[in-house]
């Protein structure tokens, strides 16, 4: 029976994806932002999205590992590695929660991801 019950476990642990509290689909806040279509994830004029431990851009995704918090902030600084382009690279990212999304914050940048549920 125990033989069962782990194989049952093992067959459904690609499923349990770990959440986190930034999981969701994502358009940038800029001008032309309206034009950026939530329905499609990952491609120029798509959304973006942070599912679990991935972060997908625009024709980009990272692995987010090592979860520090931020004392004192809303914020999480994970360690990524990245592919994107036919690159791989590592890198530094903290996701820091607003009331209408997330900012992405990269060495020298911050992007403001606005959630494609939320209307400012």
């Amino acid at each position: 029976m125990r033989l069962a019950t782990l194989a049952l476990a093992l067959a459904l642990a690609p499923s349990l994806a770990v959440a986190t509290p930034y999981d969701g689909l994502y358009r940038p806040n800029y001008d032309f932002a309206a034009a950026w279509d939530c329905a499609t994830v990952g491609v120029e004029g798509g959304a973006l999205a942070i599912e679990g431990t991935r972060l997908i851009g625009v024709e980009n995704t990272c692995e987010l590992g090592d979860p520090v918090e931020v004392r004192g902030m809303n914020a999480v600084l994970y360690d990524a590695t990245c592919e994107g382009e036919g690159e791989a690279y590592d890198e530094r990212v903290m996701l820091m929660a607003h009331d209408f999304g997330v900012y992405v914050i990269r060495d020298a940048m911050v992007v403001d991801w606005l959630s494609c549920d939320a209307t400012p």
